[in-house]
């Protein structure tokens, strides 16, 4: 009997975790890696309440497959290869994957990402939104193989000024995992 209520309460909580999963969000460090703003960029976003993953990034082809395979094994919602950069200037680029779309069942490595590409194109326009930046497209490396949405940052910040430039990343996220939560919630009033 104690194994059937176990396995009851494990069925009716599986949906509650795979809610959480939009909300941990896999960053991949890109350019040179200055602790500081790497640590106030994973302080910062978890004290937020988002499930934070950091990955390195590759160097080689077989390292970014084996480093693809991890990520896509993650639950996350959200992929962001991030470079940040100690500067005078505060600036961000943001750029998000230029990708073929694959045909078929069966999708080469270069093919993956493309699955997501109107969903990454919302995602870097709600995070360009907040610095009135555009977004760019590009052939990027870091999305070889990355199975979910996701957008490269360049962030140029003073060490100072790096929560400032945070918050307004997170509030480019919130508004992209809150879309459509509006229109639902319009539904039901009717």
């Amino acid at each position: 009997m104690k194994r059937i209520s176990f396995l009851i309460c494990i069925i009716l909580l599986i949906p509650f975790f795979s809610l959480f999963a939009r909300d941990n969000v896999v960053f991949y460090q890109m350019g040179d890696r200055d602790p500081g703003l790497w640590d106030g960029l994973k302080k910062y976003f978890a004290d937020k309440g988002y499930g934070v993953i950091v990955y390195k990034s590759a160097n080689s082809i077989e390292q970014q497959i084996q480093n693809a395979n991890k990520i896509n094994k993650e639950k996350a919602g959200i992929f962001l290869a991030v470079e940040l950069v100690p500067s005078e200037k505060e600036g961000i680029f943001v750029a998000m994957p230029q990708t073929r779309k694959g045909k078929g069942n069966i999708l080469e490595i270069d093919e993956v990402s493309g699955v997501h590409g109107a969903d990454s194109e919302e995602l870097a326009l709600s995070i360009a939104a907040p610095f009135n930046v555009k977004i760019k497209r590009a052939s990027l490396f870091a999305f070889l193989g990355i199975d979910m949405p996701g957008v490269f940052l360049k962030i140029d910040c003073p060490k100072d000024k790096a929560r400032e430039m945070f918050s307004k990343v997170d509030k480019g996220l919130q508004k992209y995992l809150n879309r459509g939560e509006k229109n639902e919630n319009e539904r039901k009033s009717e």
